[in-house]
């Protein structure tokens, strides 16, 4: 079994997360300041070395150039509208359904299913609503360059309301964890651009590889997914019946994320080591290492694939 030294280093409990609310609310931010600027609760579950900003306290570190959170919002709430300017801002609907809005005025929408993924270029103003009367959670990648920063914008406004409330010292608390609100229009992007940046998992190709499904989503590499991701980043879905499995190598120079997005549990087996993932629960598996996705039980099982590479873009690509 996963041995204790290991489990703290690779494998994250999504019912043990902290929201970054939370966390932050023990450095002087009132945690309603930022659950009002952000979803209700923010998971942080993967962060590079040395990061600064408001996930700098994930529990799990993976390569530069991405960070990965878990955002749970109550019955009719999300964030108020905001900016990546630097990053490249990837949303997984893990359950429940979602309208994503973008643009200066929010005047853009899409609606996300379980399974279904959507990314945001720089620049863009965005936010998401839980249409459901339950809690519901999006899966968030953040992709930058190899010393990127979590730095996120918000609108003027926001900024003065919160000022209004709660005085400098806070704006300066927030302005530490990189949540900035001097925002003012950014880019637009129209529904046809955002339909190329979006998949359906009721339309994916599927795969058929040994005794699992496998739906490629987001790839850098142009023509293996439907949606084309920074270097660096490539997401797939894999579906297996009980009795099936999925096994692959990691590439050298790569780390994969695997994340139980099922109801059901799901067993790892990576080198001499196994692990059982209930709902939401995260294990990065290392370079070279072969791993075995399988059922626990006699249920089918959906877990989501991040396979990070070493390469990223650079920051004047950015910019571009």
């Amino acid at each position: 079994m996963i041995t204790e030294s290991r489990t703290e280093r690779s494998l994250a409990r999504f019912n043990e997360l902290v929201p970054f609310q939370t966390q932050h609310a023990q450095n002087g931010i009132p945690q309603e300041v930022t659950e009002y600027v952000a979803a209700n609760r923010v998971f942080p579950v993967v962060c590079p070395p040395g990061l600064i900003g408001r996930n700098a306290l994930a529990p799990l570190r993976g390569l530069p150039g991405l960070t990965i959170s878990i955002a749970q919002c109550d019955p009719g709430r999300g964030p108020v509208a905001h900016n990546h300017t630097g990053t490249l801002e990837t949303f997984f609907c893990l359950d429940g359904r979602f309208d994503v809005m973008w643009g200066n005025k929010l005047e853009q929408k899409l609606t996300l299913e379980p399974g279904d993924l959507c990314s945001f270029p720089p620049g863009v103003y965005r936010t998401f609503r839980n249409l459901t009367d339950k809690d519901a959670r999006i899966f968030a990648m953040i992709q930058g360059d190899n010393k990127m920063t979590d730095s996120i914008q918000f609108p003027r406004a926001v900024g003065e309301e919160i000022r209004q409330k709660y005085g400098e010292n806070v704006m300066a608390l927030l302005a530490g964890i990189k949540m900035n609100f001097q925002g003012g229009d950014f880019n637009e992007v129209t529904s046809a651009e955002m339909a190329q940046r979006m998949c359906r998992l009721s339309q994916s190709k599927a795969q058929p590889v040994d005794g699992a499904t496998i739906y490629p989503m987001m790839s850098p590499d142009v023509g293996r997914a439907p949606v084309k991701a920074w270097p660096g980043l490539s997401v797939a879905l894999v579906q297996a019946a009980a009795g099936g499995a999925s096994t692959d190598t990691v590439p050298e120079e790569h780390i994969q994320w695997i994340v139980n997005v099922a109801d059901n549990p799901c067993e790892v087996v990576y080198g001499e080591e196994q692990v059982r993932l209930g709902r939401f629960d995260i294990v990065r598996i290392d370079p070279g290492i072969t791993r075995t996705i399988r059922p626990a039980d006699a249920q089918p099982i959906r877990v989501l694939l991040a396979t990070q590479g070493k390469e990223t873009i650079s920051f004047d690509e950015i910019l571009q």
